[in-house]
């Protein structure tokens, strides 16, 4: 009798996922995302070059087939095992941060899994974006390696890394503003078994005038102004999914982080606030006290920018003792 429950249930699985369209292999040409997944965007989207490319790793999946969906019929499912690394095994290497890497993550220095899309470059100027995330529960913490699900990565990828990002490693979502420094992060959200709304005001630019506002369900974590990219020619875009790095470190400790799935819905993009909310009929919070840590993190930007003009050891100095105490602020 429990072999025959057995085979129902594997067999109900089977049907229930059977529907899932694999989009993993479009690394060539750029795609549409259904509209009822993403709006605003256009025809933009590419699978990473180095998502390994498993028919499992990005489907678009149905409400109807058992999987979450935060507004309509589908959202996008992306999934990571142990060992999806991209590449090749046949010691080539290629050009990136840090000189020249051997060409498949597994080799790499910061070893690195990943299933992701990325859109094109966005303009300088002020922007809004959103999503919605929803991470299913049971899924193994990812401390001490890194696991990023949304990036704002570089134009200059060579030369410069990310410059924003969301955190997972701990089991929380904390958005991290890179070009202000690693110490530069928002209040901690958790996006476990449930729905997490997003939405981002950022204006892109390398001078003071730069800003990011984060919301999650409405409220704000994050407030602060300063540099976004690190030069004006570095435009910013985005890659959704997952990017599991420097899994070395969990390797060295006899673990491999298990399997890594999250989903995504309304991910949008537009000039205005409205443009972006989707379905949401929640009110959004528009004041917003800044905390300490915010208004540390806007003179450590404008210190960085001056360092850039000039030189001067104070400032220098002034810059250090910053980022030692927003180190010391986030521990707490």
């Amino acid at each position: 009798m429990k072999k025959i429950l057995l085979i129902l249930v594997l067999g109900f699985l089977s049907i229930s996922f059977s529907y899932a369209k694999s989009i993993s292999h479009k690394k060539e040409k750029r795609f549409c995302l259904p509209k009822d997944i993403s709006n605003g965007f256009g025809c933009v989207w590419k699978v990473g070059h180095r998502t390994k490319g498993n028919k499992h790793q990005i489907q678009i999946v149905s409400k109807k087939d058992g999987h979450p969906v935060r507004d309509g019929k589908q959202s996008i499912r992306f999934e990571v095992r142990p060992g999806e690394c991209g590449g090749t095994f046949d010691g080539s290497k290629v050009k990136g941060e840090g000189g020249f890497q051997l060409s498949n993550d597994c080799e790499r220095d910061h070893k690195s899994e990943r299933a992701e899309l990325y859109s094109k470059y966005f303009k300088l100027g002020e922007k809004w974006y959103s999503w919605s995330i929803y991470v299913p529960k049971g899924q193994e913490k990812f401390k001490p390696a890194s696991l990023k699900m949304g990036q704002f990565h570089s134009k200059l990828h060579k030369k410069y890394i990310q410059q924003a990002h969301f955190e997972h490693n701990d089991g929380k979502y904390t958005f991290n503003n890179v070009v202000c420094g690693s110490e530069c992060k928002s209040r901690s959200i958790d996006p476990v078994g449930k729905w997490t709304d997003i939405i981002i005001n950022v204006n892109w630019s390398d001078k003071e005038d730069g800003f990011y506002r984060v919301w999650a369900n409405g409220k704000f974590i994050y407030d602060v102004k300063g540099p976004t990219v690190y030069e004006n020619k570095n435009n910013a875009y985005l890659k959704i999914g997952i990017y599991r790095n420097a899994v070395n470190r969990l390797w060295g400790m006899g673990r491999d982080g298990g399997t890594t799935v999250v989903y995504y819905d309304n991910i949008n993009a537009g000039e205005t606030m409205e443009s972006v909310l989707g379905k949401l009929n929640y009110p959004i919070e528009l004041e917003y006290k800044k905390s300490e840590k915010e208004f540390i993190q806007e003179e450590l930007a404008i210190l960085k920018i001056k360092i850039k003009e000039n030189n001067d050891p104070e400032i220098s100095r002034k810059i250090h003792k910053l980022k030692r105490k927003l180190k010391r602020m986030n521990l707490n």
